[in-house]
């Protein structure tokens, strides 16, 4: 919807009202129960004081995360996740890709990557650094047993070991997880540039046992649901975690209880507790938020009080002797609130750090800043046991460990430790795969890169990316396409993060001999890069910015499109989902640009909703339809006012849109315009259109352009990607807008774009030059172009 920028008090009482997680659209309680239903959308609920609500809810939802891709990404190779194998299984695996060898083309690489989710140690064979190098397999043993091979990670050395047994190379990774991927990143290559293979420890083993000594652990909790998403509260943060685990309520939930797994804790010492908070609302004076905890029923800590939307922690020392030594532990979190008063609060993370007793989980365990002693690590099913100490520093294999069963088939490992160093102990089996990709060579921070137009893809759109490079590049001189993952690799060392594009692009202006006017993302992107839902539709990733009511995506924000207007650029996002989406969008594009149209281009059709306390829509319509009669050459301009029109009626039909240009003024959301019972047209209305001249539509209205949603197309994107009708671009908001800034940016982007005959992309650059200072700060940052930006309107 549109908006008008309202008192501080008003803004967090709705944030109170939409429990932002779910994104509840909330109308008032005496809403029609024989309403019909859009199948987007859940039942109603109550959600508490005396309001009800729904939420937009993807196709799928119904299924398993495992289960809800897409049609267009049913065969993504999405996951980079270490896989765990025994023996049989690594050489089920080397089998597998000796056979998919014969019958398919693998790209070989002098370099790799290697991804992994896990903690613990990795393995990869010889047979598939071959086949993936292109290298003879007795080169790479010869290599690894000369030392000879560098692996890297953030462009540090890593210790590997060759093994001979296995065949394979082993090195030992740590969790990494971040808001946007949990795949850390290993760089491979055939040189010694920065080896380190592991030293080799004396081969006698210990004459004594040693002792169970205790350790010091540290362990993260987090867990991010379906719809625990909320951008509300994290307005003022553009790069906030804005997914959560689980939420209290004043009055409606006013306890959160959760399960934590806390292995083998020792008898007595002091555990320490950090919880991460956040409050989702902002209603009452002074601090409203108070929230307090207790482990297994017993109080811990003292109650944490905070006021608004803030982070807060909730941190705690406790007597160890409260974890259940089984491991099962339950957490509940409780809210204090004054009567009358519902304060809500976000559970985030939770992370334990405590002392924990030397004993093998899945047949391994890492341990940290051990003592000095003998130490011994019991809980194995093997006897074939690995030691490496300090397995992330000047690592040594040790083969000095003493291999004991302890009579009831288990096995235990005792070795010398030093103070303060690190052990990894894992048994020969419970070893991970590391998933592995080429590393294509490029160059994308060098100065003699020149391109004048840009195109930012995936690989996996090659074929569109190269097919748009092919076609711009009859009027363009140089046209170059840079492939997301080479900016991964480059600019933030392998590990998907938008930051990156944004650091290339930062690079790009200031370094390359000729930077582009034009830049082309081709690929959707999600709130859920990580995948959290399991729908695998974001690509190329978001990059927020804030507003005055939550963040949004901004592509202005991840290109870096900022700065001097002389140092700006036209940007448009094409989101597609599959290279077939993308060459149908190429099909149309190339038909508008070189079709035969008649006297429908100089046609219009504006929509308006009925005017409100947002705003006039139908003063703001009958202004620009002058401006297009009178200054930008239109015949004939057609109006549909609600509720002076059928408004639905008109614009579902294909009719309507065999015109130039379509213009809508008024309240909306991402996947329509008009409000939740108004449906003026929606996504699924618009992939129905089979219009033969495809306009420019201009959403002057909230979010109907976010494409961020998971699962989910947004109006503007079902428009501009429907093969068949709809529009061939359009200009939309991908967040909440204010109407009055909406219609001076819409008015400045029509003279620009059908006036000075720019480009649309060109005309939403100077539309954003022009208002500066007169609109919103943040307003620039939520409009951007879905679709192809280097195409005129005529």
């Amino acid at each position: 919807m549109n908006y008008k920028l309202v008192a501080g008090n008003s803004l967090t009482a709705l944030s109170a009202v939409v429990l932002a997680a779910s994104l509840w659209n909330a109308p008032p309680a005496q809403a029609k129960n024989d309403e019909s239903q859009d199948s987007q959308w859940s039942e109603w609920s109550a959600i508490g004081a005396g309001y009800i609500a729904r939420r937009r809810e993807p196709p799928g939802i119904d299924l398993p995360a495992t289960q809800r891709r897409l049609t267009d990404t049913q065969s993504r190779g999405y996951d980079k996740q270490s896989a765990q194998t025994s023996s049989v299984k690594t050489q089920l695996r080397s089998l597998d890709v000796m056979a998919s060898a014969a019958t398919t083309t693998t790209v070989t690489t002098a370099k790799l990557w290697f991804y992994t989710t896990e903690e613990g140690l990795h393995r990869v064979s010889v047979a598939e650094l071959a086949l993936r190098t292109g290298k003879p397999e007795q080169r790479i043993r010869n290599l690894a047993m000369q030392g000879k091979i560098s692996l890297t990670n953030e462009r540090n050395p890593v210790p590997w070991h060759f093994d001979e047994e296995s065949d394979s190379l082993w090195f030992a990774a740590r969790k990494y997880d971040s808001f946007h991927t949990d795949a850390d990143a290993y760089h491979f290559a055939l040189n010694n540039q920065s080896a380190l293979p592991m030293t080799q420890g004396d081969a006698a083993a210990s004459a004594v046992p040693g002792a169970a000594t205790p350790f010091e652990d540290s362990l993260h909790f987090e867990e991010e649901p379906d719809f625990l998403f909320s951008t509300g509260p994290v307005a003022a943060e553009p790069d906030a975690d804005y997914w959560f685990w689980d939420y209290l309520y004043g009055g409606y939930k006013d306890q959160i209880e959760v399960s934590l797994q806390i292995p083998h804790p020792a008898a007595s010492g002091t555990a320490r507790i950090s919880i991460s908070l956040r409050g989702w609302t902002d209603l009452e004076a002074g601090d409203e938020h108070e929230v307090y905890a207790r482990l297994n029923g017993v109080d811990i800590g003292s109650s944490l009080v905070w006021d608004g939307f803030d982070a807060a922690q909730l941190v705690a020392s406790f007597d160890q002797g409260l974890l259940d030594p089984s491991g099962a532990n339950t957490l509940t979190l409780h809210n204090a609130y004054a009567p009358g008063t519902h304060p809500g609060q976000y559970l985030d993370a939770i992370d334990i750090s405590y002392s924990r007793l030397p004993q093998a989980e899945a047949g391994a365990l890492w341990l940290h800043k051990v003592a000095a002693g003998t130490q011994r690590v019991d809980g194995f099913s093997s006897e074939q046991l690995v030691v490496i100490e300090s397995p992330r520093g000047n690592a040594v294999l040790r083969n000095d460990a003493l291999i004991e069963s302890d009579g009831l088939g288990g096995w235990s490992a005792s070795f010398d430790t030093i103070a303060g160093a690190d052990y990894l102990v894992t048994e020969r089996g419970s070893t991970w795969l590391a998933t592995i990709a080429p590393d294509f060579p490029s160059a994308l921070a060098s100065f003699k890169n020149t391109t004048d137009y840009l195109i930012i893809a995936p690989r996996e759109f090659s074929a569109t990316a190269q097919a748009l490079a092919n076609y711009r590049g009859n009027r363009f001189s140089l046209v170059k396409v840079v492939w997301l993952d080479d900016i991964y690799d480059q600019f933030s060392m392998g590990r998907e993060d938008p930051a990156a594009v944004t650091a290339f692009m930062r690079r790009v202006k200031a370094a390359w001999r000729l930077a582009p006017s034009v830049v082309t993302i081709i690929g959707n992107g999600s709130l859920d890069h990580k995948n959290r839902m399991g729908y695998a539709d974001s690509f190329v990733p978001v990059s927020m910015v804030s507003t005055p009511w939550a963040i949004a995506a901004s592509d202005d924000r991840l290109l870096a499109n900022d700065g001097r207007n002389a140092d700006r650029f036209a940007i448009g996002r094409i989101p597609i989902t599959s290279d077939q989406q993308g060459l149908a969008y190429l099909d149309k594009l190339i038909a508008y640009e070189s079709g035969n149209y008649g006297n429908e281009r100089y046609r219009a059709v504006l929509v308006a909703d009925n005017p409100d306390d947002a705003g006039d829509f139908h003063a703001n319509s009958d202004q620009l339809a002058e401006q297009l009669l009178v200054t930008a050459g239109f015949d004939q301009v057609s109006k549909l006012y609600h509720p002076d029109q059928k408004v639905r009626a008109a614009l579902t039909l294909t009719s309507t849109w065999e015109t130039g240009y379509v213009s809508y003024d008024g309240h909306g959301s991402s996947g329509q315009v008009g409000d939740g019972r108004e449906k003026f047209i929606t996504a699924s209305d618009a992939v129905l259109l089979q219009n033969s001249s495809h306009p420019i539509f201009s959403a002057l209205t909230c979010a109907a352009g976010d494409y961020s949603w998971p699962g989910t197309p947004s109006l503007a994107g079902a428009l501009v990607l429907n093969p068949g009708g709809g529009a061939v671009a359009a200009l939309a908001p991908t967040g909440l807008s204010l109407d009055e800034d909406a219609h001076r940016l819409g008015t400045a982007f029509v003279d620009s774009l059908f006036v000075g005959i720019n480009t649309i992309g060109d005309a939403l650059l100077d539309a954003k030059a022009q208002t500066a200072g007169s609109i919103s700060d943040f307003m620039p940052n939520v409009y951007s172009i879905v679709g192809e930006p280097a195409i005129f309107a005529r």
